[in-house]
């Protein structure tokens, strides 16, 4: 595979038909966060040269011809070969205007700060919350194994069993939530059956945590999002197993999770109202399309996060029916669908949480570096810490770097410029974030 031919031009030259495939800046900091695409019209031209002073156009997708290209071809310029080997691109179905929006939503997020201030100035390192992290996971795990396994004989859920299991990880999430992120895409490159249920959980805890909720309200909302999915122990396993798409039938009788989860927890006790809300309507949407029961807009707010948390966590899973997502492609998918089947303000919210690029999640670097995050920044949600692992030709670091983005520069043409490009999936490149978690690394 060639790598594309890119070509340095002034914003002042640039028309409609070039192909710009690479800015002088982040595309996060831009409106055309969809990275690369054909110019159609003034109003992008006026936009391009509002946020860039040059862009990289790829001559091989332009309808505008490789002559008239490399005469806008500034005395600058040059031909870009940003990376020594073809990049690995990332699937994503979100249209162009989906992800222009998104770049709205990252400036103004990114300007405000914390709704819970407690979120961040009590933090304790995430190297001394890496082990009680983990601790708190397992016994979660643990504990949602032995619940399941009593529903599947009859039992009634033993719901003061899971809120003292899942007290710690409450604790854990409030001394310092990127741990609890971390673990949470640790588990997405393992195959589990309690795997999902409980990184469901941390998703919840971590925007929660992010709202200011505390205490019983908090737990209820990690209880709520590991019990979503109870009811598909009723489920055949010849039907909830299998690898292909559902029959319209099997599709009908997959939906009947919700009323199955609903009679299991009602004839349980101390199960909270909220807890029932989540369970409930975490397949109902705003518009009025989801189920059982097809409610339009007067959804409940436990029930409104738990629809997103759940869409979010089964985006980045592995599934039989769908490709999964990274975490940046599941994030421009939900921000298309806020005002349509989510609401926006839960939508923000969660994204202001868990950040653009989750801790634990894989980044490529504008070097073509591939980095993990390890930490957010919660002052420059777009600057996090990384941890560097491979160099532009995809080869392991000999030592693993810590880089802090909120420290350099983050426009090109500056020293040291150095800004994230995009995400992939968990458990790309063979990279296992299991094998950095516990690893003491030095400070940037």
């Amino acid at each position: 595979m060639l790598l594309q031919k890119r070509i340095k031009i002034d914003t002042a030259n640039i028309e409609q038909g070039m192909y710009v495939a690479q800015l002088d800046c982040s595309w996060l900091t831009t409106p055309f966060l969809k990275r690369g695409f054909q110019i159609s019209s003034d109003d992008e031209i006026q936009q391009l040269r509002k946020f860039c002073k040059f862009v990289y156009v790829d001559a091989s997708q332009s309808k505008v011809s490789e002559k008239d290209i490399l005469k806008a071809h500034n005395d600058s310029g040059s031909i870009a070969d940003p990376f020594s080997q073809a990049r690995i691109r990332r699937r994503s179905q979100v249209s162009g205007n989906g992800m222009r929006g998104l770049g709205k939503l990252i400036r103004r997020i990114a300007s405000r700060r914390p709704t819970n201030g407690n979120a961040v100035s009590g933090r304790v390192p995430i190297s001394a919350e890496a082990p009680r992290a983990m601790e708190s996971y397992i016994k979660v795990a643990a504990v949602m194994d032995e619940v399941l396994a009593g529903v599947r004989k009859g039992y009634p859920v033993d719901i003061n069993l899971i809120y003292q299991a899942v007290a710690p990880m409450v604790a854990s999430v409030q001394r310092d939530p990127d741990a609890m992120a971390w673990l949470g895409f640790i588990r997405k490159c393992e195959r589990g059956g309690h795997s999902y249920t409980v990184t469901a959980a941390i998703w919840a805890l971590i925007m929660g945590n992010e709202m200011g909720l505390a205490g019983r309200r908090l737990a209820n909302l990690a209880i709520g999002a590991l019990l979503l999915d109870i009811g598909n122990t009723k489920i055949p396993q010849e039907i909830f197993m299998k690898d292909g798409p559902l029959t319209s039938k099997e599709y009908e009788i997959m939906q009947m999770h919700v009323n199955y989860g609903l009679e299991i927890v009602k004839k349980s006790s101390g199960v909270s109202e909220e807890i029932i809300e989540m369970i409930g309507c975490h397949h109902e949407r705003l518009d009025g399309s989801g189920y059982p029961h097809g409610i339009d807009g007067d959804i409940p707010v436990y029930g409104r996060i738990a629809g997103l948390i759940d869409s979010y966590d089964a985006m980045i899973s592995e599934r039989p029916y769908a490709d999964h997502k990274c975490a940046y492609d599941a994030l421009c998918e939900l921000n298309q669908l806020a005002e349509v089947k989510f609401q926006k303000e839960v939508v923000e919210q969660f994204i202001r949480a868990i950040g653009m690029f989750p801790t634990g999640s894989l980044v490529e670097l504008n070097t073509g570096e591939i980095a993990m995050v390890i930490e957010q920044n919660a002052a420059h949600r777009l600057r996090p810490k990384l941890l560097v692992i491979l160099n532009a030709e995809r080869q392991s670091l000999r030592r693993a770097k810590v880089v802090n983005l909120s420290g350099l520069p983050d426009r090109a043409g500056q020293k040291n410029a150095l800004w994230i490009q995009g995400g992939f999936q968990a458990g790309l490149f063979d990279i296992d974030p299991q094998d950095y978690f516990l690893k003491p690394r030095g400070n940037a």
